[in-house]
C-alpha cells in the first residue's frame, strides 16, 4: 500500500512538472521561431500594398526607372599612407547579390520611388530598403539606402540607355578615398517588352 502511495505521489508531482517543462520548451521554441522570422527593417510592404501602388498608376505609362533589378556592388580604395594616390584597389565585390523592385510610390506623400527587396525573412512581407528621387535632368536620381539602426546613406545614380542604373558614393577616411559603386541591371521589363506594351496600348 505504501509503495502504491509513493508511486501516486511521484506521478502527481512528476506529471505536472513534465507538462510544465513541455509547455516551457514549446514556448521557447515558438519564441525562437518568432525571433528568426523577425526582420530588422522598420518598414515593410505586403503583396496587397504592392498591388495597390501598381493599380493606382494603371492609367499612367510605366516610368523608365520602374522594374525588377539585379544588384551588384564594388568597394574600392585609393591612397593611404605610403600608397600610390592614383592606384585604385578593389576591396570587395558582390555580383548579383540582391533582387529588388523599384516602383512609383503613390501611397507615400514624401517618397517618389520606393525600393523593395524581394528577399524577405517574414512570409508575405517585403522590406522597404530605399527610395529614389529624380532630379530635373530626368535620368539622374538621388538614392537613400535604409539600413536598420543606421543613418541613411545617399548615392548619386544615373540611368543609362541600356537599362542599367549606376550609383556611386565616395568618402575619405584616414587619407584613403573609399568608393562604393552600385550597379542595378533591369531584368524586367526589358526595353523590347516595354515597346511592345506601348504598341498594344495604342491599338
Amino acid at each position: 500500500m505504501k509503495s502504491f502511495f509513493y508511486i501516486f505521489v511521484v506521478l502527481l508531482i512528476g506529471l505536472p512538472a513534465i507538462t510544465l517543462a513541455q509547455e516551457t520548451n514549446n514556448t521557447i521554441s515558438k519564441s525562437r521561431f518568432k525571433k528568426k522570422q523577425k526582420s530588422p527593417f522598420a518598414e515593410h510592404i505586403d503583396f496587397e500594398g504592392m498591388v495597390k501602388r501598381y493599380l493606382m498608376k494603371e492609367t499612367q505609362p510605366m516610368e523608365p526607372l520602374e522594374g525588377i533589378y539585379s544588384v551588384s556592388a564594388i568597394i574600392s580604395k585609393r591612397g593611404g599612407f605610403l600608397s600610390n594616390p592614383n592606384r585604385e584597389k578593389i576591396v570587395a565585390r558582390k555580383d548579383n547579390y540582391a533582387k529588388v523592385v523599384i516602383m512609383k510610390d503613390s501611397e507615400h506623400p514624401n517618397r517618389e520611388y520606393m525600393e523593395v527587396s524581394l528577399a524577405s525573412k517574414v512570409p508575405g512581407k517585403y522590406p522597404v530598403v530605399g527610395e529614389f528621387s529624380s532630379l530635373s535632368e530626368g535620368r539622374v536620381f538621388v538614392y537613400k539606402h535604409y539600413e536598420p539602426k543606421q543613418p541613411n546613406t545617399s548615392f548619386s545614380f544615373v540611368l543609362s540607355e541600356f537599362d542599367i542604373l549606376d550609383g556611386i558614393l565616395t568618402e575619405v577616411v584616414r587619407r584613403k578615398t573609399i568608393t562604393y559603386k552600385l550597379s542595378y541591371l533591369k531584368i524586367y521589363p526589358k526595353k523590347e517588352e516595354t515597346s511592345l506594351r506601348r504598341i498594344s496600348n495604342n491599338k
